[in-house]
């Protein structure tokens, strides 16, 4: 199987997309899960790589009932 090709940004990104961390924080999840970009990010000696997906797509979290 061939591997798609996705944009990586490096330490910024697009305002239309968002990694799945900032999406939680407004109450959604990413939809399809799958990230459409890589942001490559640097956090003092610390790099790394994380998904960016489409806000518009995101979808709403599933509250689970409690009980």
């Amino acid at each position: 199987m061939k591997k798609r090709q996705i944009p990586t940004y490096k330490g910024t990104h697009p305002d239309h997309l968002a990694t799945a961390e900032q999406l939680r924080q407004q109450g959604l999840k990413p939809h399809p899960p799958e990230p459409v970009a890589l942001l490559a990010y640097q956090r003092g000696d610390t790099t790394g790589l994380c998904g960016l997906h489409e806000r518009a797509t995101a979808v709403p979290l599933e509250k689970h009932p409690a009980g």
